[in-house]
């Protein structure tokens, strides 16, 4: 195990910062870039569903959006009202958590959701361009995903609200044109202790993990304007000694080469629940038993899926978080759609016969893979599905087609597939500060 204490001396986030923001677009292959627009339209899309819940609305409703100046950042809900860009950023990133089907990075977190509502809040501001949006968003991601390589988080410390708060201060500070030491150091400094019990217990306010650290990554750069400092320590301290410990380091120094940048190495969900639960909900909708058939139903997974072992209570956050609950779900609705997990008695019911264990044949696997097998125990027989890596997942993606659809589900807008093929031509786009004006109410 790397010392930390040395990590701490010798680790500067600003180095890390600095090499990720001086990558050029240019020098990035198409396909890279490709994929980085459908990331950035896929957390559009995801913000865009999550917009949709009353809690979102009655936010953005209570706002003095009213005294906003002119122009400013958008937030995605119907109307698209404008706000000053750190508030447009929270927001954005509260609403993007909400149905639990935002990209993710293993391991583990989730760097768009983080990263993207703040460098688009900011570009709106600040009336940047498409590609400089994208090169943000590449150079945010980048810092992001190397942290969580390089430090291991202890549970019960979840993965929203802290690493991302940095990246996106990276990606707010390029799009500013300003140096991006200062404002990472400054984010890093000001970590939010984020829990995994407030998924279980259905606490919503966890959502606004996501949109903390969004709204934290322009705050950084406004307080390193100002002549604020931060602490070159803070981070390995807090995340190589207290809360966490050094994993893969090294990641930390690598050259950032264009052609393998971190954003290659994700996954874009198609199930609308916690990430750990993905394998198990595939392989049970390989399977596809009859409801009126299933005795009962054994998923044997990894340890680190063992978190999810537990029943929900009865709200549709804390049902995303119950690897039970999901697999019963996905029995009973025959899918993994949002309106799955709303609380059901008759899931419930058949999740309180489904069992998790850990399975040391698989265990090896993690976290190339987060494999699951589910077996179905019915009148009929028994059935097994064994799932290494989800679809979406790099080594298993989703297909153009299948993420169309899921942003066509999400969005409210009008024409949602002129939208999306907006968003994934980005680099088109002259301002973005007129990326979605045509929705405006």
């Amino acid at each position: 195990m790397p010392d930390p204490t040395h990590l701490a001396e010798t680790f500067d986030v600003a180095e890390l910062a600095a090499a990720a923001a001086a990558l050029r677009l240019d020098d990035v292959p198409e396909p890279v870039r490709r994929h980085a627009a459908t990331v950035l339209a896929d957390t559009v899309g995801v913000i865009m569903g999550g917009a949709r819940r009353p809690e979102i609305a009655a936010l953005v409703a209570g706002d003095d959006l009213d005294a906003t100046p002119p122009g400013g950042a958008q937030i995605l809900a119907p109307g698209l009202p404008r706000a000053e860009a750190a508030r447009a950023a929270f927001v954005n990133a509260t609403a993007g958590t909400f149905l639990e089907l935002d990209e993710g990075y293993r391991p583990t977190g989730h760097p768009a959701v983080h990263v993207v509502p703040a460098a688009l809040a900011a570009a709106q501001s600040l009336h940047r361009s498409g590609r400089e949006l994208l090169a943000a968003v590449l150079s945010g991601y980048e810092v992001t995903a190397r942290l969580f390589e390089a430090f291991g988080l202890r549970y019960p410390l979840h993965p929203h609200g802290h690493f991302g708060a940095i990246g996106a201060a990276v990606a707010v500070a390029r799009l500013r044109c300003a140096p991006p030491g200062p404002p990472a150091r400054i984010a890093g400094t000001l970590p939010l202790l984020s829990l995994w019990q407030p998924c279980y217990e259905g606490a919503t306010a966890r959502n606004a993990y996501a949109g903390v650290a969004a709204a934290i990554g322009i705050v950084a750069n406004r307080l390193a304007s100002a002549g604020f400092t931060g602490s070159r320590a803070a981070l390995p301290t807090a995340f190589g000694e207290l809360v966490g410990e050094p994993r893969r380091p090294e990641s930390l120094h690598e050259p950032v080469r264009p052609d393998r940048l971190r954003i290659l190495g994700d996954y874009l969900k198609l199930h609308s629940a916690c990430a750990l639960s993905h394998a198990a909900l595939d392989a049970v909708l390989q399977l596809r038993p009859d409801p009126a058939e299933v005795e009962s139903i054994e998923v044997e997974t990894v340890s680190n899926n063992l978190k999810l072992d537990r029943q929900a209570a009865d709200n549709d956050l804390s049902t995303r978080f119950s690897l039970p609950y999901a697999v019963a779900a996905a029995v009973i609705k025959g899918h993994s759609r949002p309106e799955a997990f709303r609380p059901d008695p008759a899931v419930a019911d058949l999740a309180r016969r489904v069992s998790v264990r850990p399975a040391p044949d698989l265990e090896p696997l993690w976290p190339a893979c987060a494999p699951a097998r589910v077996t179905v125990r019915g009148r009929s027989g028994v059935r097994t599905a064994r799932v290494d890596n989800p679809r979406g997942h790099h080594a298993n993606p989703a297909t153009p087609e299948e993420l169309r659809e899921k942003f066509l589900m999400l969005s409210w807008a009008g024409d949602g597939a002129r939208l999306h093929r907006r968003l994934l031509d980005l680099e088109s786009c002259p301002d973005c500060a007129g990326l979605f004006s045509d929705l405006e109410g």
